[in-house]
This record gives structure tokens, sequence and C-alpha cells, in this order.
């Protein structure tokens, strides 16, 4: 068991309970937050392994990925927002700069599903359009279906049918 990523992951839900505290307006509850970074982390890890990226790296890229949304408490314009949150965050935990930059670069950049970035920035984005379809949401947008189709055919899974 991987007891060091675990306790990262608590200290993401520690970071999203401060967020529940604080009286705002969200676009999605922090229960949703909670349940999709974690889901989005283990895909990442399941990715990086397929794509050879460091798996740990990806995966808290993953779990801090919609932070800007955790802050704002909205969908729009979430992913640059995050950067302040994700650095403080990989700041305390004492992460080598060039990790820390690479996952704050796919915080700021995941939402860009129709531009081509880093291996962990690609990562980052194809695990949040799969943990969404996976969890029902509708995809619509020109670029997230190719990405998604795209992604689905690279790990020779078949799409589920829409009823």
């Amino acid at each position: 068991m991987n007891w060091e990523f675990i306790q990262r992951l608590q200290d993401v839900y520690e970071v999203l309970e401060q967020m529940e505290l604080q009286t705002r307006e969200r676009d999605y509850p922090i229960i949703w937050e909670k349940v999709h970074a974690t889901s989005c982390a283990q895909i990442g890890r399941m990715l990086a392994q397929k794509r050879q990226v460091d798996g740990e790296q990806a995966a808290l890229a993953c779990a801090l990925h919609d932070s800007g949304r955790w802050v704002s408490g909205r969908q729009e314009n979430h992913a640059p927002k995050g950067e302040e949150l994700t650095r403080r965050f990989l700041k305390t935990r004492n992460f080598p700069l060039d990790v820390q930059e690479q996952i704050v670069q796919a915080v700021v950049n995941h939402s860009q599903k129709d531009k081509i970035g880093t291996p962990l920035e690609e990562l980052v984005k194809d695990a949040d359009i799969l943990d969404c379809y996976w969890y029902g949401d509708v995809i619509s947008k020109e670029f997230h279906v190719a990405r998604l189709q795209k992604v689905l055919c690279d790990l020779k899974i078949v799409p589920l049918m829409e009823g």
C-alpha cells in the first residue's frame, strides 16, 4: 500500500474541507470535488504507467487539477485560478522545484483540451475527460469528444452507449 500517497490525498481532502467551510456558492459540491480528485488520481496513475510518466507526479497533478474551482467555487476559468493553491500545497511538501513547476503547469493548462502540452499536461487532460465521462457527464464539445475517443481507443476501451 502506498501510504505516502494516501496521506497526500488526505492533505487534499483537508484543503477541500477548509473550502467547504467557506460560505460561497459552488458550481459543484465539495463531495464531487473529493470523488473527482481521487478517481482522477487513480486514472492518472494508470495512464502514467501506460505512458511511462512518473506515477506519483501524475496522480498528484490529477488530484489537484481542479484546485482553482475549489477556491473560486466556479467552473469558469478555474484552471489558471488553481496556480496559487497548487504552488502553496506543493511547496509545503518539499517537492523539487522542477516537479512543482511541472505539476503547476499541468493544473493551469488542463482545461486547454484543444491544445497539446507536455506529457504530464496531456495525461491530466485525459484523466479529467475520462473521469467525467465515466461519471456520466455529457461530453459534447468537439475537441473534448475527439480527446475522449482517442484516449478510449488508446486504452482499447469501447465507448459506453448513451441511453
